[in-house]
């Protein structure tokens, strides 16, 4: 099932080339066969949207926590960090006082890792885009980030519990706030 749920057009593609086949057969019950094998296509797509996996529910949080920051709406931000977490609020705090967002600014790439138990799991997020700084004249800056974030499920919600900055270069740990 993890493999439909990430990528479900290799199924789709395949019922629609049997549908096809037997259409062509020109027979009456490659007719229906024809249908049948539509019918499971769109199906497949169907299912496809409707089941989302553990991993991209965690993409979807890291996402929303992204957006948060963009729009600098601290009680968002908060909302979705652990509550056993509490230095990460101010963490944030200091990120909203120090920088705004540019509505470009996105993620490029999130790998998402769950634990066995699937209460855990580790997101490695590259994102870039400009920051401007509040402080300091205001100078805008073009900066890549790339972050270890750890994510804990309480009761049915992913909850960031840990975040590390990331070298984007070399992976080695920098300070949240360092320059790149």
């Amino acid at each position: 099932m993890h493999l439909l749920t990430d990528n479900p057009w290799p199924l789709v593609i395949a019922f629609a080339a049997a549908a096809v086949v037997a259409a062509l057969t020109g027979s009456p019950r490659g007719q229906k066969m024809a249908g049948v094998f539509l019918l499971m296509a769109a199906g497949v797509f169907l299912l496809e949207r409707y089941l989302v996996s553990p991993e991209e529910r965690v993409e979807a949080t890291v996402q929303q926590m992204l957006d948060n920051f963009k729009q600098r709406n601290l009680d968002g931000i908060q909302s979705q960090i652990s509550p056993h977490s509490p230095a990460l609020i101010e963490i944030a705090r200091q990120g909203l006082d120090l920088v705004d967002l540019s509505p470009a600014f996105h993620i490029k790439s999130a790998e998402v890792t769950l634990n066995d138990t699937k209460t855990t799991a580790t997101a490695m997020v590259r994102a870039n885009g400009e920051v401007t700084l509040r402080k300091h004249g205001g100078a805008t800056h073009r900066v890549p980030n790339y972050w270890r974030t750890e994510w804990v499920l309480e009761d049915g919600v992913w909850k960031l519990s840990s975040a590390t900055r990331l070298n984007p270069v070399n992976g080695t740990e920098m300070g949240y706030f360092a320059g790149n």
